[in-house]
């Protein structure tokens, strides 16, 4: 499907473009924060910080996540720009002015400690979020020059500092006791630092006695250490990658203090108390907590833990998944498809990869055999990396000895190969010498992933885009996104039963197996597969580390049920600024879950007088749909803001399943701004077409409140099948000098019937471009038969 189709790429000559930036003009530019410092403080005191970032005059406001915080505008000061300095080939765009604001902030004493986030409103609107950091221990901060000698520490405290040169390491010497448990928890890349931390712990001699962070796959690092003996220890936090910049800060919570390292089992039953081995420093003598979980589970459902001890509570909480079908612990031997331990469905198994040294010292491998009927459909799901656990799991089912199961069979039609220049494992495009013989819609083997084509430009020098979700490139058939070289083959294919037969053509075929090792977009590291059984037989599902790593923290949840078709939707916009007389949008989009291609009506929640939302619904097989939200003309700047929330619901097996974008989403506000600097229409509300048709679209241009710049647009929401065509290199843009542009939509020969609304989106450039919707036109798509009995367009 193609939700979005940007025409608005500016593209200019490769010779050195070197301009300031360009002069705001009278146009609308929202606040914009870039920077908070400091980025945190201890709860029960009053604080000054600083704000950078553009237009933050006359701010009304500064909106917390919760009432124990509250701030109030002490002044702004302007900022110059920096002189640009070397080459771009970037289009320069008009800024907002440069100002730093000094704000003065208060945390109650009984403020929750952890992570927070700030708003500001202005009369231009409201900025985007920012976090800050709320503790609970007194602030230490760090010399202020590797020249000066650094203090003991008194812990526990909060460590406060920035990495800010290459290379620099910041020392925290302090006096720890024999037997002593002490625990260091970084909070940096939450804050938006750029720190990937490594913590070292040395004795006085500067033996390294501990250290974390230098393999570990999150930026922020944790480590706790018992100490051996009485006397002078130094923790040092630097960058793993040598980094350093104003932008690499960090707090880290430090001290003989409560911290969970890992639980098991890692989730419970839904409405059933149940008792979780914790593990960690200072819990006391109690390895147990009783959890009550709430009494039913309504999709990915989690509770959280946090231990109190004699020390206090724990520095940190861990989530618990909590589960409606029966569980059982994983036991051991079961190693080998013979030692496969017998399960009954539906079933969440709570299992390690770990006790290698029990299997001849081969990494552990988990087997568990189980019966299925023919053509029964069943999810499986890892729940596990997205739990805390550090095991990156990889999926199989297998038969009833041992040996994989052919899933499909992959024939290829086309080949080609990639070009210009390497992709990464999550982007949407790569680039082919010839898109000869491939189409919108194909299926498409590139190396050993197969992906869906939803997008081909007309002309050469641009990306054929694959389907994302969450931003991710979303692999089929269990196949998991990888890194693509040049010169990766990529092929057209047609998927085919296992057992398929045809005659060869010269080109590879694919088999493909039931396998998972990422589950995709929303999963992480953790795998899911959905299995259809070839015959009424056992099966052995196989799980093990990717990596072929294994510990007592590798733990797991692997749940097998019937498939429940089902959905979750995301906002893209949860800060929209909605111009009097004008209009602002969201875009929605859906992640089906097991099987789900139905439609989900989409309506917005919680807006008041003066704002209102059209309802859309995103098609069955379709991925998104866009929410037009509108400000009254005789609405005011002054309005408080609205908390919404976008709501998706949808009919399945009979029941209405209703679900919320980001349903726990802090500050999801709407803001009435002043009156739009662009309206945009067009000359039609409704074309027909049918498959191989096209039709002109001439779209209009009112500029307002003095703006003279251009106007790049895009033209979203388009059925699938149908896209703009002969737009050039420089996309639908209308420049300085014009008030329209005429494009022309195009339906492919294998356009489906549909009825559906595409909108022109204009762009006002800054540093915080905004956006502003046509009215709906409303694409219909007809068979030739039916083309003959409609009358002329709207």
């Amino acid at each position: 499907m193609r939700s979005q189709l940007l025409f608005g790429l500016i593209l200019f000559s490769m010779g050195a473009i070197l301009a300031p930036p360009l002069r705001a003009d009278n146009r609308v530019i929202p606040p914009q924060i870039s920077k908070t410092w400091p980025v945190g403080m201890e709860r029960g005191s009053t604080i000054t910080c600083t704000l950078e970032g553009r237009n933050l005059s006359d701010t009304k406001e500064i909106i917390f996540d919760t009432p124990g915080l509250s701030a109030k505008f002490l002044q702004v000061t302007e900022e110059e720009d920096p002189k640009p300095t070397g080459f771009t080939t970037v289009a320069p765009v008009p800024k907002g002015k440069r100002q730093s604001a000094t704000i003065e902030i208060t945390a109650t004493k009984d403020v929750e400690p952890g992570l927070h986030w700030y708003r500001i409103r202005t009369p231009l609107g409201t900025s985007n979020m920012m976090p800050f950091d709320v503790g609970f221990l007194p602030e230490v901060h760090a010399a202020k020059s590797a020249d000066t000698q650094a203090d003991t520490v008194k812990l526990p405290a909060t460590l406060v500092g920035t990495i800010s040169v290459p290379g620099q390491v910041d020392s925290y010497p302090f006096d720890g006791q024999a037997g002593e448990e002490l625990a260091f928890q970084v909070r940096a890349s939450e804050l938006g630092s750029r720190l990937e931390s490594l913590l070292v712990v040395r004795n006085e001699a500067g033996q390294v006695l501990a250290e974390s962070g230098q393999y570990d796959n999150r930026a922020d690092a944790v480590l706790t250490y018992k100490l051996p003996e009485a006397g002078k220890y130094t923790l040092s936090v630097s960058d793993r990658e040598k980094g350093g910049s104003m932008g690499h800060y960090y707090r880290i919570d430090a001290g003989p203090l409560p911290y969970v390292t890992h639980v098991f089992p890692l989730g419970v039953h839904a409405g059933e108390t149940a008792s979780v081995s914790v593990t960690g420093v200072n819990l006391g003598d109690s390895h147990e907590e009783k959890v009550d979980p709430p009494k039913s589970a309504d999709g990915w459902t989690t509770m959280p833990l946090r231990v109190k001890s004699a020390e206090g509570w724990s520095l940190n909480s861990v989530n618990l998944l909590v589960g409606n079908d029966p569980e059982v612990l994983e036991q051991e031997p079961n190693n080998t498809p013979a030692q496969a331990q017998r399960i009954s469905l539906p079933v969440t198994i709570n299992g390690h990869i770990s006790g290698g040294e029990q299997n001849g010292g081969a990494p552990d491998e988990d087997y568990f055999r189980f019966h299925a009927a023919k053509d029964e459909h069943l999810s499986i799901e890892v729940a596990a990396a997205r739990l805390g656990s550090p095991l990156d799991s990889v999926i199989e089912v297998l038969d009833a000895q041992g040996h994989p199961i052919p899933r499909a069979t992959l024939r290829c039609l086309y080949e080609t190969v990639s070009t210009l220049s390497d992709r990464d494992s999550r982007g949407s495009g790569i680039r082919m010498t010839s898109t000869s013989g491939f189409h919108e819609g194909d299926d498409i083997m590139v190396g050993d992933e197969l992906d869906k084509l939803v997008y081909i430009a007309d002309q050469p020098d641009e990306d054929v885009r694959m389907r994302t979700a969450d931003g991710l490139r979303w692999a089929l058939l269990g196949t998991t996104p990888d890194a693509h070289a040049v010169n990766t083959p990529i092929y057209r294919v047609q998927i085919l039963p296992p057992d398929a037969e045809f005659p060869p053509n010269g080109l590879p075929v694919f088999h493909i197996y039931w396998r998972n090792d990422d589950g995709g977009p929303g999963y992480g590291a953790d795998s899911q597969l959905d299995f259809t059984a070839p015959a009424d037989a056992d099966y052995i599902l196989h799980i093990k580390d990717v990596r072929g790593l294994e510990g007592p923290d590798f733990a797991y949840r692997v749940t097998l049920h019937d498939l429940v078709p089902d959905f979750e939707i995301r906002a893209d916009d949860d800060n929209p600024n909605i111009p009097i007389g004008g209009s602002a949008f969201i875009t929605v989009t859906a992640s089906r879950v097991e099987g789900y291609e139905g439609p989900i009506d989409i309506s917005v929640d919680g807006l008041g007088k003066g704002i209102t939302a059209t309802s859309s619904t995103i098609p069955a097989g379709q991925d998104s749909t866009m929410i037009v939200l509108t400000a009254d003309a005789g609405d005011s700047v002054d309005s408080l803001p609205l908390k919404f929330r976008i709501v998706g619901r949808a009919q399945i097996d009979g029941k209405e399943r209703v679900r919320v974008a980001e349903g726990d989403a802090p500050l999801e506000l709407a803001s009435v701004v002043p009156p739009p600097d662009v309206v945009v229409s067009t000359d039609l509300s409704h074309v027909t077409l049918e498959p191989g048709q096209e039709v002109k679209v001439t779209l209009h241009v009112d500029r307002r409140n003095g703006f003279e710049g251009r106007v790049p647009c895009t033209v979203r929401n388009l059925p699938p099948g149908v896209r703009v065509v002969n737009v050039g290199l420089n996309g639908v843009l209308v420049t300085e000098s014009q008030s329209n542009r005429t494009f022309t939509l195009h339906a492919e020969d294998w356009a489906k019937p549909i009825t559906q609304p595409m909108y022109v989106v204009g762009a006002v450039e800054s540093n915080s471009t905004t956006m502003h919707p046509s009215a709906p036109l409303m694409v219909e798509v007809v068979s030739a038969k039916e083309t003959a009995s409609l009358g002329p367009e709207k």
